[in-house]
């Protein structure tokens, strides 16, 4: 089978997803070629891979995406003769994009079927642009089929009439590769105070506020942790971080750096109140650091599927607190997580699971005698 693999964004997430999935169609036994901007973070590692490529110079900012309109409806031609030079059956389209929105009719040119994977059922509260949203709801209505990475992803694209069911193929979100080494589990937490982490981009519904409130809990009951926050953006609760146990870096973390922060903390906090799946204990798990999630969305189905996560009781900083402190003073249930954690990133959240799902997927959507 011929796939092309597509993700335009610079930074993020979906740039990596798509370089991974790319890989491991390549390892198992796809013709792939793969489609990804100039200006991705992890540019260098598409040109790794040592497939054809179509390659698009993207935008900065919204002022960009606009005024660079002209020069996509070009792309869009010249990307369909790269498509129909190399005989593509399937595009699968690692992530939602801005500008593959407006071109997403092009994936299915000339008879060729396309699949989106929706990582997101709908926008993160505070992420919403009316614009981003309908090029959204192009970008699905343009393709062949939906993959997804968890069960409320999958019911939510089906309750709102997005996908019919059998139009939805579901998998994992894998855990992202690690150098050997890194790849350790953990008998308990690091000599000292154990560090709780909460990394990623700084958004309303990462619950950032409602993590520091679990940790002063856990203090007040005289446990002591180090809280480390590290990531870009603005959020109120980044007043609270005033307890000489605290490390803030408010900054863009680069995707070369990722492995080493989180690598860093005992404990990966993830207090969201709303999600899907993260990607965040996708790189937990890899490194054997177990997690402590809150009971929403995907979120729980991740960490009980994979065993690397504790699942609060509750959205709520005692439920958070209460996991914590399991955490921190049970070391049988601490090295239990982590081995979980690493034997999932080899197995069954391997980017070879991963794989042979989307093979599948796209063999359904393919016509008998391609």
């Amino acid at each position: 089978m011929r796939v092309a693999v597509v993700q335009w964004g610079r930074t993020g997430g979906g740039p990596l997803f798509a370089q991974e999935l790319a890989q491991a169609l390549q390892e198992d036994g796809c013709d792939v070629v793969v489609s990804y901007s100039l200006d991705a973070e992890v540019a260098e590692r598409f040109v790794a891979l040592g497939v054809p490529s179509f390659t698009i110079r993207t935008y900065r900012d919204k002022r960009g995406a606009v005024l660079g309109l002209p020069r996509l409806l070009w792309a869009a031609l010249r990307l369909d003769r790269f498509l129909r030079r190399h005989r593509i059956d399937v595009v699968v389209i690692a992530m939602e994009q801005l500008w593959q929105g407006v071109v997403a009719p092009v994936f299915r040119f000339g008879g060729r079927r396309s699949l989106l994977c929706v990582h997101d059922a709908t926008m993160h509260p505070g992420d919403f642009s009316r614009l981003e949203h309908l090029l959204r709801r192009a970008e699905r209505r343009a393709t062949d089929g939906a993959i997804v990475f968890s069960a409320p992803v999958a019911a939510a694209l089906t309750s709102r009439g997005e996908f019919r069911a059998d139009r939805v193929h579901e998998t994992v979100h894998a855990a992202y590769r690690v150098d050997v080494g890194r790849a350790v589990v953990r008998s308990t937490h690091r000599e000292g105070v154990p560090v709780v982490g909460c990394f990623g981009r700084l958004s309303a519904y990462k619950g950032l506020g409602l993590g520091v409130a679990a940790i002063t809990e856990l203090r007040a009951r005289g446990v002591r942790v180090r809280l480390r926050v590290v990531g870009s953006g603005t959020d109120d609760a980044l007043a609270l971080l005033h307890h000489p146990d605290d490390e803030l870096e408010n900054r863009w973390v680069a995707q070369e750096e990722i492995v080493d922060v989180v690598d860093g903390f005992d404990i990966a906090l993830l207090p969201y109140t709303e999600a899907s799946q993260s990607g965040v204990l996708a790189y937990a798990m890899a490194l054997g650091v177990p997690s402590v999630v809150t009971p929403v969305g995907g979120l729980a189905e991740q960490a009980i599927a994979s065993g690397s996560g504790i699942v609060a009781t509750a959205v709520t900083s005692t439920a958070l607190a209460d996991a914590l402190e399991e955490l921190v003073a049970d070391a049988g249930r601490y090295q239990a997580l982590s081995t979980a954690g690493v034997l999932a990133a080899a197995g069954p959240f391997s980017w070879a699971r991963v794989a042979a799902d989307v093979r599948v997927a796209a063999a359904s959507v393919v016509p008998t005698g391609r």
